[in-house]
This record gives C-alpha cells, structure tokens and sequence, in this order.
C-alpha cells in the first residue's frame, strides 16, 4: 500500500542520511600519510648506513692489507735518512763559504799589493797576512778599500819596513763580521 490517495506512508527503501562535517578524516589522513614518510625514510637511511658499513668495512680490509705490504725496515731508515738531511742541511746553512771571502778580499786588493803569507781563522773572525806594495800611496789606498768595506770591523797594521830591494813590507790583521763577510746570503 503504498500509494493510496496521493499519500505515502511507509517508505519504499530505507535511505541512510550522511551528515559529513568537513575535516573529519584530514587526522587520521595525515598519520597514515606521516607513517608511511617516517617508514620509507627509515628505510632509507638503513640502506644508506648498510652502504656505508660496507664501505667503511671495505677501507679497513684496505688498510689491513696495506699495513701488511709496509716494509718497517725501509721506514726506519727513511726515519733515519730524514734525521740526517737535518743535520746536514743545519751544518750547510751554517757552512762558511771561503770563496766568498777569498772573492771580496781579491775584488779590495790593489793590484800593486802583492801578498807573502795570508792566514784566515773564522773562530775569531780575522785574516793576517804579510803583502808587499811599492809605496805608502799604494799602502793607503789598500787601507781606505779595507775601510770602505762595511763587512770589516777593524783593521790592525803592524810592522811597515822598507826591505833592501826597495819595497814596503807589512803586515796587517782584518777584523771581520763573519755574517756578512763569510756566509752565503739566503
């Protein structure tokens, strides 16, 4: 009975009224979301670190098998070998370099001075020697080229004669700094 006059009283289907207020999912949509980002990270990083174990497992298998090829004989004598260029290289900067003198004592001489005996000690840091030269003129000017030069601190003349050939005989010491007379300039 449906329909009788136009006017229905029991329905045909029973209909089920939703009522959806907005929002009422968007949490439990979220999570799920927020666990499966959290699980694939996760994931991620286990692989990333079982990656790096490998790796990190791999250097050390390498360094062993390094640490097996070292011949520790060689290597203390390499050790050694170093400790002597240091030394050797400390004594070399040390090293006075005669040519040097020798040079600037030739490049001051006049070249009417001729030299008898010529004796240089580093210790005290000096030079002796006996020359002989024509005149005083030419003794002076010796004397002012020795003064002229800013290495020598001082200069000593002893014992001018006249020798029977006419000749002026004499000795002199020079005093010198051996910094910057001697030594190679780095």
């Amino acid at each position: 009975m449906p329909d009788q006059g136009g006017i229905q009283l029991l329905p045909e289907s029973r209909r089920k009224i939703d009522i959806k207020t907005p929002g009422e999912n968007r949490w439990l949509y979220a999570g799920a979301t927020a666990l499966v980002l959290v699980a694939i990270i996760t994931a991620g990083l286990s692989f990333y670190r079982d990656g790096l174990e490998d790796k990190l497992a791999q250097l050390d298998s390498d360094l062993v098998t390094l640490e097996g090829k070292r011949d520790k004989k060689v290597e203390n004598n390499l050790l050694t070998l170093d400790k002597q260029l240091s030394l050797t290289t400390k004594l070399l900067n040390d090293h006075i370099f005669w040519t040097k003198a020798l040079r600037k004592i030739e490049a001051l001489t006049n070249p009417q001075v001729q030299y008898v005996t010529f004796i240089g000690g580093v210790d005290d840091g000096r030079f002796e020697m006996k020359a002989l030269t024509f005149n005083y003129t030419v003794l002076a000017k010796q004397i002012a080229a020795y003064v002229s030069d800013d290495s020598i601190k001082d200069i000593d003349l002893n014992d001018v004669h006249v020798r029977t050939d006419g000749k002026l005989e004499f000795s002199l010491r020079l005093i010198f700094d051996k910094n910057k007379f001697i030594r190679e300039e780095q």
